[in-house]
């Protein structure tokens, strides 16, 4: 899943309480259970080849994780009422399985290392049991980045 959906869902979780653990804790478990939704991302298409060169694979992610960022920020600054540092918390917890596994730089040793492999390969199988439907997130992300703006700025 693309990260403007784990950083919304995981903001959207941080503008509904003040507990920060809770925050933490439900915003990692939000990234697990949108990557078991059928989606598009940078990665593998449903026939696990690879959709771009690295370059671009990693490029397109990071422009991703910056749009992403930008939003809540913008959110954060346009919405006096939120309380920015949970907002802001949540939205980077979402996004921190993929911040810690997938990055190139450190994807491999992460792999390798217990127990980070296990939550690496539990990580990576999410996304196989819905992969050959993955356009069919196209409108279930477009559906969670409009109900998550809706619960940040209701």
């Amino acid at each position: 899943m693309i990260a403007i959906n784990h950083t919304l869902a995981g903001a959207a979780i941080g503008s509904l309480t003040d507990n920060i653990p809770f925050v933490v804790v439900a915003s990692i478990a939000s990234h697990f259970v949108l990557d078991f939704l059928p989606h598009i991302d940078q990665g593998a298409d449903k026939d696990g080849r690879e959709r771009f060169r690295p370059l671009i694979k990693y490029s397109l992610a990071a422009f991703d994780v910056f749009v992403s960022f930008v939003i809540v920020i913008l959110l954060i600054y346009f919405k006096s009422s939120l309380n920015g540092w949970n907002v802001f918390i949540g939205a980077f917890s979402a996004l921190l399985i993929d911040l810690v596994f997938n990055v190139p730089f450190w994807e491999d040793k992460v792999a390798s290392v217990w127990p980070l492999n296990k939550i690496y390969n539990f990580h990576n199988k999410l996304h196989d049991p819905f992969k050959k439907y993955e356009w069919w997130g196209v409108p279930i992300q477009i559906a969670l980045v409009i109900m998550c703006l809706w619960i940040i700025l209701r």
